[in-house]
């Protein structure tokens, strides 16, 4: 009778580690959780903002799960994230896209690196997922893939806006640090092509790997030494501030153009003074844009990450993606047809933007989307100048440019 007993409670304790075994949590009750999957840089050089992007989602399944979750076909469903880190590797992003779909039921991969997008997308239709693309890199919704939707603005109207201040200030010679990998590639070609269109010259172009390097002087030397008016950086936020840092030690007292990875407000915590970043010019901070929502969405993530957590726009614009990810679902009255949910947020936009829980939350102010894939809305830069902050200026950006190949 005791060996029965033992035998018994046993078999019901091993029962009950296998249901809350990691990944098992939710997976038991599966018909009733909405899962977004996300792989990203969760360490190295590009920790920070990878962590941004995660933070973001994880406010929006809260703000839907604060509501009792998203009415899916007349059935309630909670929103659950589940993170892993890809540390920039696109192999790392495929492998983690493919538990996130097949173990954690993801419908959806959110991920922000473009050569890591475009290796999702050679699987994502065959596999059935949706990739969330966290990128402004033009080609990947210019390619016919059928299951994505890309968040930022296109990079081509930074490059524009950007030259356009530079070119006001007289600069006329760029010394481009952009970074090692495929979006870094893609954003200073676009950068050199117009910038010598408009008659600049291009004095070097040095690759930063910002995921292994944290001492830049030997490449900023090289750089300096071309005597430039301005320096392009494309790494992200700390990587960026180490270099506008050291270049200033180097005694360069010219400008700086960021891509639009680096945030100001994150990049002014790593340097020593407001004077440092005199002559930056880069993307408005999200909490000093115009926007309708940004200061209650402020006040949510403050009170669950801390006071001290800078605004950054990937917080913003990942938190607005998965909330009109789940309106998607809302509109399509599926959580499972991937073609379906993707057919209600890019053509029936307006009904999604409509919903409660994405009408009073969005942060970016997202007004429409395109059969491509692009999410429009609209976005700001600005410049540091005598140790403040310019008033911030509107990026133009005409539809066609965001169907436009290049």
């Amino acid at each position: 009778m005791k060996k029965t007993s033992l035998c018994f409670w046993f078999f019901i304790v091993a029962f009950m580690i296998f249901l809350i075994a990691p990944g098992q949590t939710v997976r038991a009750a599966d018909d009733d959780v909405i899962t977004i999957g996300y792989s990203g840089p969760l360490s190295g050089g590009a920790a920070k903002f990878g962590l941004n992007v995660q933070w973001g989602l994880e406010l929006a399944a809260d703000e839907i799960n604060a509501l009792g979750g998203a009415s899916v076909g007349g059935k309630k469903y909670k929103v659950r994230v589940v993170s892993m880190d890809d540390r920039f590797q696109a192999a790392l992003t495929v492998n983690n896209a493919k538990r996130l779909v097949q173990k954690e039921g993801a419908k959806m991969v959110y991920n922000p690196n473009s050569g890591a997008i475009f290796a999702l997308m050679a699987i994502n239709e065959k596999e059935k997922f949706i990739i969330g693309a966290y990128t402004t890199t033009q080609a990947v919704v210019t390619s016919g893939n059928k299951l994505l939707f890309k968040g930022p603005l296109p990079m081509q109207a930074y490059v524009h806006a950007f030259i356009e201040k530079a070119w006001a200030h007289g600069w006329r010679t760029c010394a481009m640090m952009p970074d090692a990998y495929e979006y870094g590639k893609i954003w200073s070609g676009i950068f050199q092509k117009a910038w010598q269109a408009k008659g600049g010259t291009i004095t070097t172009n040095i690759p930063v790997d910002f995921m292994k390097t944290t001492d830049y002087y030997p490449m900023l030397t090289k750089a300096l030494a071309t005597k430039p008016d301005v320096l392009l950086l494309g790494s992200s936020s700390e990587p960026d501030a180490i270099q506008i840092r050291q270049a200033r030690e180097l005694g360069y007292k010219g400008g700086f153009i960021l891509i639009e990875r680096g945030k100001l407000d994150e990049i002014q915590v790593f340097v020593d003074n407001m004077e440092t970043l005199n002559g930056c010019i880069g993307s408005t901070p999200l909490g000093m844009t115009p926007r309708d929502h940004v200061k209650t969405f402020a006040k949510k993530f403050h009170k669950k990450y801390g006071a001290d957590k800078p605004l950054a726009t990937e917080l913003g614009i990942s938190y607005a993606n998965a909330l009109i990810y789940v309106g998607a679902m809302v509109v399509a009255g599926t959580t499972t047809d991937v073609y379906k949910i993707m057919d209600a947020m890019l053509n029936k936009t307006k009904d999604v933007l409509a919903l409660p829980f994405v009408k009073n939350n969005d942060p970016y102010g997202y007004t429409g989307a395109f059969p491509n894939g692009a999410l429009k809305a609209k976005t700001f830069g600005i410049e540091v100048a005598n140790g403040k902050y310019t008033k911030s200026f509107v990026i133009d950006t005409p539809d066609a440019i965001y169907t436009a190949k290049e």
